[in-house]
């Protein structure tokens, strides 16, 4: 290997170690995190040259058990978000109250993590939003609370794996490799562990208006960090071509 070759690779390797953990601030680890990920699709780094990657293990990262969410809407977004991130999602409950956990290399439930709160934060947003104008009754609240998160939730995660089903087309050959190296990674952990993911699915009742009203608001929504692979420059919002 050249040395601006190994060069190229060490500055990869230190930029993929920057994280909140070793000391660095959210912004700064994003930021490493999307120039690290810029590098290996431009350069087409190889699976040799993937080792840390390969040695890297699976972790988990959970919410504290107390953590809130309101109206159920990270819930409702954690498989999209855990998608789009190539890691698994699940919720637990504990006598503390519930938890999100997520399952992936490092880098990936990091961004995972932040996706869903600022997800989250923006669709709390857009409710309040829609209740201040459509001031329902006491009696009709429920429901149009209910139909507004199906409808923004639904639309949102609807987005989300189309991008990621876009990003795997136009994978270079490392990237596929790599998407390989992450699914062995995170399905080794939850077998060690004996983890095993069951879909539960419940219905409510729904206000219609404020259903589409919902999915109208998941159009603006923006995941405000580039997709994984090939499609680095590939974002969720009003740049980037509706799906």
């Amino acid at each position: 290997m050249n040395t601006k070759r190994e060069d190229l690779i060490e500055k990869i390797k230190a930029l993929l170690s920057k994280t909140t953990e070793q000391g660095c601030t959210e912004e700064e680890a994003l930021s490493a995190l999307d120039k690290a990920r810029a590098l290996m699709d431009a350069h087409e780094v190889t699976e040799d040259e993937l080792r840390l990657t390969k040695e890297e293990k699976a972790i988990f990262r959970s919410e504290p058990a107390d953590s809130l969410d309101p109206h159920n809407v990270k819930f409702h977004l954690m498989g999209a978000v855990a998608e789009f991130h190539s890691c698994q999602a699940w919720r637990t409950r504990t006598r503390e109250g519930k938890a999100i956990t997520f399952c992936g290399l490092p880098s990936d439930v990091h961004l995972a993590t932040w996706l869903l709160d600022a997800l989250a934060t923006f669709v709390l947003g857009e409710l309040t939003r829609h209740l201040v104008k459509i001031l329902p009754p006491k009696s009709e609240k429920r429901k149009a609370i209910n139909g507004f998160v199906e409808g923004i939730c639904g639309r949102i995660s609807e987005r989300a794996y189309a991008l990621r089903k876009q990003s795997d087309a136009a994978a270079t050959s490392n990237g596929r490799e790599l998407m390989v190296i992450k699914s062995t990674a995170v399905a080794d952990r939850m077998k060690a562990d004996g983890i095993r993911i069951r879909n539960s699915y419940s219905t409510r009742q729904c206000d219609e208006a404020s259903y589409e009203a919902g999915r109208a608001a998941g159009d603006r929504a923006s995941f405000g960090r580039p997709v994984a692979g090939a499609n680095a420059a590939l974002r969720i919002g009003a740049k980037a071509q509706q799906q």
